[in-house]
């Protein structure tokens, strides 16, 4: 495999740490800036709060009334024009000079009840009071400007006054040149668009949550007109208990809020450069200590890969001088690479036990399987019966057998039989049980007489506590008299009428269980074509992959599927029916079977 240069580890560790870094400094930046905002904002509330009750209270001093407020929303031109001769001469007579004196120091209040010239002169006089005291205000203060504003709903409002800093300087010289004249300013009333959506102030305003003297309101405002922001104070002007309007005054910050900016985005800049400088540095420390080290690594790995030399491994993994986590890691390779070769060792020595292991089972299977009698037709010169047995283990060799033999010229012997246990033990003991079954069924006796001789022998040397349930059946070949008995095996099915039926026989005790273990005898009389078949529990405990058991209902089903079926094809029928069943889930038990045609003799054909 050809190698590859790889420094995506580092490319993405550098990535990370620098967003990180970013993301640290932005919101350090962020941070202090909104700081440094709300702590100038604050410092301004102050000021900006005494100035608003200190024009509020001024205003009051000046005879300024909720009248006025409603009399500049129908005569607002009046006042601001310039006035005629006549009316100049009209307003400096005794009279008129003598009315004005009154109200302005509070000897009259019954401005809606005069006529409509003092009412104009009046509320004239009042407003160039206002406009001289908010001149000056604004001069002295440096504020924007000034406003006196009556908010009708959420997108109108009335301006009786804003005074700004950029309007000629009422109080010079050139101004008070022509007295009657200066204060003709034609926006100084009107109805002006006044978005509430835009002032969070004024939607607490129109909410009734400033409606005493003395309180105040402030909000930020970027004003889409000029390109400013500003920071815009509002308080109510009550008079006689009545707000007549509000007072707004309007501090430009525009040129604060853009230092502050300029500051931190210069602060910004020069903070991402250290932090390049310090991620390169770092980048550079990951290399030389991780990056670097794990690139040796990863080059012995793919050397042992190809040549499996774990000496070449530990002397290279030891020229790694990094002495942190990957280091150790390299330590832990270098073990690694040795234990393997260990293992690849040991498993290769056990891969040869193994298979010789297999040899021998082969073997086994192959003395288990000669042991059985598997040619078939058995008795090819005997036209009696029809006789055929399979046995599968479920490992290589089995626990289950079978047998048949001639005791005699006429009796027949048939045997089925099931090991407890599985493997070697139970082939082991199997052949034994086998032979000695074998053995003393020729020497004569009763099928029960025989099975408590070989239980006798069986017992005196069983150190394993192994044990084998067993039927044995021997015929009589002349009259087709068969006599059996049964240690504990499985209930043979026997087709005597044309149909198959379980024959729930007399059971002894397995083999091997107990050495005083009595058995009986029972005896059927086969008539020509029946036939009987036995079997092991692998049949009817066969398994599917939902743990249901194949049962002995269903062999008893197949079985009558095809009554008349010989007996090579009663094992094949069975057989399929069991795979068919259990699917792909695997074989836990031996399978045996052995199934058996009475024919007859000529005698009694």
């Amino acid at each position: 495999m050809p190698r590859k240069r790889n420094r995506k580890l580092l490319v993405q560790i550098g990535i990370i740490t620098l967003l990180i870094f970013v993301a640290t400094l932005a919101y350090s930046m962020i941070t202090d800036y909104s700081i440094t905002e709300k702590s100038f904002l604050s410092s301004k509330n102050e000021m900006i709060d005494r100035d608003l009750i200190n024009m509020s209270s001024s205003e009051a001093m000046t005879g300024m009334t909720s009248w006025f407020w409603d009399y500049t929303k129908e005569h607002g031109d009046d006042i601001t024009r310039a006035l005629t001769e006549e009316e100049i001469a009209r307003l400096e007579s005794e009279e008129i000079q003598s009315a004005l004196n009154a109200y302005s120091y509070g000897e009259r209040n019954d401005f809606a009840e005069c006529d409509p010239e003092l009412q104009m002169f009046n509320a004239r006089n009042i407003f160039q009071v206002m406009v001289l005291l908010r001149d000056m205000e604004i001069k002295q203060l440096k504020y924007a400007s000034i406003d006196c504003i009556s908010f009708t709903n959420e997108h109108e409002a009335f301006l009786y006054l804003r005074n700004t800093a950029d309007e000629p300087d009422v109080l010079s010289e050139e101004s008070f040149s022509d007295p009657y004249n200066t204060f003709a300013y034609s926006e100084a009333f009107k109805t002006i668009s006044y978005e509430a959506s835009q002032h969070s102030a004024v939607r607490q305003i129109l909410a009734g949550e400033l409606n005493e003297a003395g309180k105040t309101l402030y909000e930020v405002y970027s004003d889409p007109t000029d390109g400013k922001v500003y920071y815009i104070g509002y308080t109510p002007v009550v008079f006689d208990g009545v707000i007549g309007c509000y007072q707004c005054i309007r501090y430009d910050f525009t040129e604060f809020r853009r230092d502050l900016l300029n500051h931190a985005m210069n602060s910004m800049i020069i903070g991402f450069l250290v932090l390049v400088v310090l991620n390169t540095l770092l980048m550079l420390f990951i290399f030389v200590n991780a990056i670097k080290p794990l690139s040796k690594v990863k080059t012995g790995v793919e050397e042992y890969m190809n040549d499996k030399n774990s000496e070449a491994v530990v002397e290279k993994m030891s020229r790694i001088a990094t002495r942190n986590e990957i280091g150790a890691v390299a330590d832990r390779f270098a073990d690694l690479a040795q234990e393997i070769d260990r293992y690849t060792n040991e498993n290769m020595r056990l891969v040869a036990e193994k298979e010789h292991v297999a040899a021998e089972l082969s073997l086994a299977t192959n003395i288990q399987t000669s042991m059985l009698p598997n040619i078939f037709p058995a008795f090819p010169e005997r036209k009696e019966f029809e006789l055929y047995a399979s046995m599968d283990p479920a490992k290589e060799v089995g626990g289950d057998f079978y047998d048949f033999f001639l005791v005699d010229d006429d009796h027949l012997g048939m045997v089925i039989a099931d090991v407890s246990g599985k493997g070697v033990p139970a082939a082991l003991f199997m052949m034994a049980a086998k032979i000695l079954i074998n053995d003393h069924a020729l020497m004569g006796g009763t099928p029960a007489e025989i099975l408590a001789r070989v239980n006798k022998q069986v017992c005196a040397n069983n150190d394993a506590h192994m044990f084998v349930t067993v039927w044995l059946g021997i015929l009589e070949i002349s009259t087709g008299k068969l006599t059996a008995s049964n240690a504990g095996h499985e209930y043979p099915m026997l087709n005597s009428n044309g149909r198959y039926e379980m024959l729930k026989d007399k059971h002894g005790m397995p083999i091997g269980a107990f050495k005083k273990s009595k058995y009986t005898n029972y005896e059927i009389t086969l008539n020509k074509g029946d036939c009987i078949f036995v079997y092991t529990d692998g049949v009817a405990e066969a398994t599917d992959a939902n743990d249901e058991l194949f049962g002995t209902e269903r062999t008893v089903e197949v079985l009558n599927a095809a009554p008349d079926a010989s007996p090579e094809n009663i094992l094949r029928n069975v057989r399929a029916a069991v795979d068919a069943f259990v699917k792909e889930a695997p074989q836990f038990d031996d399978l045996t079977m052995l199934a058996f045609r009475y024919l007859g003799t000529e005698e009694n054909q």
